[in-house]
């Protein structure tokens, strides 16, 4: 996600490719939490042809994990291990070729991409003011200058004007000193989505009407025991809105709502994490 000013920790890089996979758990299960019998737990997967799994591929190596609508050209989430950030240059933003009928497995820029993109994903030009690219995955939750880089995907990041951006950010600041406090060695499985709106710009690109993240952990004092915490923030425009921080379970209630699903659940049914 884009910063402003001093915030500019979630500043523009240039963009990378992900490779469009069958099932999460069968090619890059590392970035879901692994519940008491270590086997992984993947939110909850949307049906249907438009929602496609994207196993985020940055230089030969798989960087985390998104579920994309292709229909509204925006993620619904991205799911990753979260680390200490080390701050790197800005870089470009990337576009995935697979979504739009190209081979290559790795995000990579617009020019690159081995032909036209747009049809099934955002573009640069579908931007324009007020609206500026919203990471999922912030750049500000990893450590490695690749890592770092691979967040710089259109395909993790939706329309948010700059206010909004700025007050989200708040809620990832939270997120971020949450985890320092109380997961086992600074480290916890996040899932940050979008919820579809009723605005579209550019070549039919959705503005979220909310952001939402969640994490999940092993408590710092208790290895046995899974701690985590959910944030909501409604896109307003101006940066108005109160943000909520719900219990995960309050949080995979209202999620299925928004995605009029019967059910939803972030972290499935680890104890202490739904």
């Amino acid at each position: 996600m884009k910063l402003i000013g001093p915030m500019v920790l979630l500043g523009l890089l240039s963009l990378g490719e992900g490779e469009v996979v069958t099932t999460f758990l069968a090619s890059c299960p590392d970035f879901f939490i692994k519940d008491q019998n270590a086997q992984p737990v993947t939110p909850t997967v949307l049906s249907g042809p438009q929602y496609r799994h994207i196993c985020q591929r940055y230089r030969n190596s798989y960087r985390f994990a998104t579920l994309y609508d292709s229909q509204n050209k925006i993620p619904v989430y991205s799911a990753y291990q979260h680390t200490i950030y080390q701050p790197y240059k800005r870089r470009s933003w990337m576009v995935e070729p697979q979504l739009d009928g190209h081979t290559g497995r790795e995000m990579t820029t617009e020019g690159s991409a081995g032909g036209p993109v747009g049809g099934n994903q955002a573009v640069n030009s579908d931007y324009t003011a007020p609206y500026q690219r919203g990471h999922l995955y912030p750049r500000c939750h990893t450590c490695a200058l690749d890592q770092e880089q691979s967040t710089f995907t259109l395909t993790n990041a939706a329309p948010q004007t700059s206010k909004d951006n700025i007050q989200w950010y708040h809620q990832v600041e939270k997120l971020e000193q949450a985890v320092t406090a109380g997961c086992n060695q600074n480290t916890a499985y996040v899932v940050t989505g979008v919820t579809p709106g009723v605005v579209q710009v550019g070549n039919g690109v959705n503005v979220p009407s909310h952001y939402w993240s969640a994490y999940c952990c092993r408590d710092i004092n208790n290895q046995n025991r899974f701690i985590s915490q959910g944030y909501m923030l409604q896109m307003v425009g101006n940066g108005g809105a109160v943000a909520n921080q719900p219990t995960v379970s309050a949080l995979n209630t209202d999620l299925a709502r928004k995605y009029g699903v019967p059910t939803f659940r972030v972290f499935g049914t680890i104890v202490g994490c739904s």
